[in-house]
């Protein structure tokens, strides 16, 4: 009687197995959604050096005009790439594109008319 002696998989194979999606640090680094991230750290801090009146702008107004429009541009790609409508049928994603844009001229328009 032969006796067949075949290694256990590994801890982690037997998890990569189980989770072909998972992503190494390497990979998530990589990837669009991190460097978004990135972008919108960075808007951030723009908006909140405009806002805090630092000195980078001369008007208040051209200030608040920046950071209305920072903030659109953050809303749609936190809806692009954090809530994957970047992928969306193209219905969906033109209406988070058309949301993006009424909304901040609306906005825009408001607040210069008052």
């Amino acid at each position: 009687m032969e006796t067949s002696t075949t290694p256990a998989p590994s801890t982690s194979e037997t998890f990569d197995a189980a989770h072909p999606d998972v992503r190494t640090p390497a990979e998530l680094l990589r990837s669009s959604a991190s460097a978004v991230w990135v972008f919108l750290v960075l808007a951030t801090v723009v908006s909140w050096a405009l806002g805090t009146d630092h000195g980078f702008v001369e008007s208040t107004r051209t200030a608040s005009l920046i950071v209305l429009v920072v903030a659109f541009v953050k809303v749609r790609f936190v809806g692009l790439y954090f809530m994957e409508l970047k992928d969306a049928p193209l219905p969906l994603r033109a209406l988070i594109e058309a949301y993006c844009l009424v909304v901040c001229c609306l906005t825009i328009g408001f607040y210069l008319a008052g």
